[in-house]
């Protein structure tokens, strides 16, 4: 089956899973979706549209808090993408005991850093869109590794996740920190900012006097809800005053979503108190590192969740309000401003998939649109320590990586595997000029992402893999289904260049014998390679990793009763899965009556649908079952390459087959591979 669609012209040159050729005969400016792209005023400013993007921890600036070369092409792009307003992620305004545990973060509280500052705000106001700051201070979400002082709060209240306690703050230094707030505020409109954010959310300072759960004193600064909004009400006095006229937004938490804690109807009656103090706008967010599994949602969540909160803030303040929460499609953004749900849609995960979000959008081309998924990859990668990256998107905070040429004409090159990676690298080929072969086995494109977008609550996958099938539809690659391509195949059809993708296969299981024709890999019954009808026996699933947990709910919602065999403890059933979603699964599997979990058990031997268990302590025991699924791991799967390299073939390996792994690793080899094929067909060589 082939799948053919018109090429870039020849010549000039493009990046990396460029999009800017698609879309012919799209509809013309913002008719689609009109409230999306209406102009609206917070203050004295004029923005040009709805279409915000959302502070977001970037890690990109220097080790001294300030702003690098990095970052600014990261919200250049963002700007030229088409958003109306940029805000510039939490800024820390004193330096001594503001910064937060997820260092290095940027800083504006001396005049050193206004240069870096005024080159993002203009970097961002030349890309079109207006430039706002975040100013935070962390309060008690540090540690005193990242300081080198305790850190400080309203009251000494231990903080679980960072396993931190900090210091009650004197009254002296509540007074030091508003100034250090309104210093910022002037340093920021000296260096060109359009607006102001101060960060009331997720935890930090100013929300920390806000919490009855935090704020403990009895005193000016706490003992009851009027002297619990002093704080927050004097900083916003104090930054109104050096603002000169431009406009001050305001991100809050609208619950805590704890025993005790804030609650929405709490957020009702704050939220006109900070407007009537010279608040413009609110930004609605929710909840803190005490409830991290809020803060940035994992894949179970729906669309738009929060704007029911968002649209009672607004009606308790009269304000426009800003609304994040897995916004993702320009149809749903525009309904929800045109119902008064929210006045902008605030994009943080989005805008790292797809920096020209607002500009297909309002070209009527949302299907061009890279959609994100929640899959938090970037999040993942912020954990580890890393700056920001994309699952989808390999150039998110690598827009200064110089772009693929078209090396690629007259050339043909072949990518055996249609999983995520091989899909990218096929899309990258084409648009660097290859004429392109992708060779997939199965009737359909998809691979892994089919397998991992097919348990419950994790649907928003296919929104990726129907992405990839509809660029490759407008590409010129030419797509083979159906086929397994051998090796001799490959050297004998004149390609340039190869790309292996070809996933993962089973891990061989030592000790176990299974000599049954209804043993399979769990990956098989995700993958849609195999199914099943319930019966009276139990399926068993032996393995407890993330596969084998999802896939025993799966069948579960299929109406299957399940035998869910871990090796391990149950406590540690999916430990490699993305944390949220991890939570979410194993608490899934414990409230599901058709899931019974045995832990730390062996499976020995399977035949005739008898399967033998053998738990920790006690005689081994037999089990009918009416299927047994393996997820006992995977190992890579690649049994082309060696042949390949061996005939001088420049050959590339990503993904699974290169090593076991996440769709973004599999993508972003994706994109390595275009500068190690590029670099091969120059002969370029190290010199070390």
């Amino acid at each position: 089956m082939d799948v053919l669609g018109p090429r870039q012209p020849a010549g000039g040159v493009v990046s990396a899973l460029s999009q800017t050729d698609a879309g012919a005969g799209a509809t013309s400016d913002a008719l689609a979706f009109p409230h999306l792209f209406e102009p609206l005023e917070i203050g004295a400013m004029t923005l040009k549209n709805r279409v915000a993007m959302a502070p977001m921890e970037s890690k990109l600036c220097h080790a001294d808090g300030s702003v690098s070369r990095d970052q600014i092409a990261y919200y250049r792009a963002r700007a030229a993408g088409g958003a109306g307003l940029v805000t510039v992620e939490f800024t820390c305004i004193d330096g001594s005991d503001g910064f937060s545990a997820m260092a290095p973060q940027l800083r504006l509280d001396t005049p050193f850093y206004k240069v870096g500052h005024a080159n993002l705000a203009a970097a961002i106001q030349a890309g079109g869109a207006r430039a706002c700051v975040q100013l935070s201070h962390a309060g008690r979400q540090s540690t005193e590794r990242v300081l080198g002082v305790q850190p400080v709060a309203p009251s000494a209240v231990h903080l679980k996740l960072l396993n931190t306690t900090p210091r009650a703050l004197e009254g002296h230094e509540i007074e030091r920190i508003i100034a250090r707030f309104a210093e910022a505020a002037e340093l920021a409109v000296a260096s060109g900012y359009d607006a102001v954010m101060l960060h009331g959310a997720h935890g930090y300072l100013l929300s920390q006097f806000l919490s009855p759960i935090v704020n403990h004193r009895d005193d000016d600064w706490g003992g009851d809800f009027e002297r619990r909004m002093r704080f927050p009400l004097e900083v916003i006095k104090a930054v109104r005053g050096r603002l000169g006229g431009k406009p001050l937004l305001y991100r809050m938490s609208v619950s805590d979503f704890l025993d005790g804690g804030l609650t929405l109807e709490d957020a009702e009656k704050i939220a006109p108190r900070l407007a009537e103090a010279g608040v413009d706008a609110f930004d609605i967010s929710l909840a803190s590192l005490d409830r991290h599994d809020l803060l940035v949602e994992g894949i179970a969540f729906k669309e738009g969740w929060r704007l029911p909160m968002a649209r009672r803030i607004r009606a308790a303040t009269g304000k426009p309000v800003l609304t994040a929460g897995v916004i993702r499609h320009p149809d749903f953004a525009d309904a929800a401003i045109a119902r008064g749900d929210t006045d902008i849609v605030s994009l943080g995960r989005a805008m790292l998939t797809d920096p020209e979000w607002a500009n297909k959008a309002r070209a009527g081309r949302a299907a061009d649109i890279r959609p994100c998924t929640s899959c938090n990859w970037c999040v993942m990668q912020l954990g580890a320590g890393r700056s920001v990256g994309c699952a989808e998107n390999p150039l998110t905070g690598r827009e200064l990586d110089p772009p693929l040429t078209r090396f690629g004409e007259g050339r043909r090159a072949v990518v055996i595997g249609g999983g995520p990676g091989g899909m990218a690298a096929a899309l990258m080929l084409d648009q660097t000029g290859f004429e392109v072969e992708l060779i997939e086995r199965r009737s359909v494109l998809g691979g892994g992402l089919v397998t991992s977008a097919s348990p419950p609550d994790k649907d928003k996958l296919f929104w990726y893999r129907d992405f990839l099938v509809h660029r490759i539809s407008q590409s010129g690659v030419r797509v083979r289904l159906g086929e397994t391509a051998s090796a001799a195949e490959i050297v004998h059809g004149n390609f340039d260049a190869a790309v292996v993708a070809t996933g993962a296969k089973l891990r061989p299981l030592p000790g176990l014998i299974a000599d049954d024709a209804c043993t399979r890999p769990a990956a098989d019954i995700l993958s849609g390679d195999i199914t099943l009808t319930p019966g009276d026996a139990p399926v068993l699933i032996y393995g407890g990793g993330e596969t084998g947990a999802e896939t025993a709910q799966y069948l579960s919602q299929a109406g299957h009763q399940v035998l869910l065999v871990t090796r391990s403890p149950a406590a540690q059933m999916a430990r490699n899965a993305e944390r949220r979603h991890r939570a979410h699964l194993l608490e899934k599997i414990a409230s599901d009556p058709n899931i019974t979990v045995l832990e730390n058990t062996l499976v020995t031997h399977v035949a005739n649908g008898v399967v033998t268990l053998k738990p920790p302590n006690g005689d081994a025991r037999e089990q009918s079952c009416a299927a047994t699924l393996l997820a006992t791991g995977l190992d890579p799967y690649d049994p082309v390459s060696e042949e390949l390299s061996a005939a001088g073939l420049i050959t590339v390996t990503i993904g699974d087959a290169r090593r076991v792994a996440r769709i973004g690793e599999a993508v972003h080899d994706a994109y390595a591979a275009m500068r190690a094929i590029e670099a091969a067909l120059r002969g370029e060589r190290l010199a070390c």
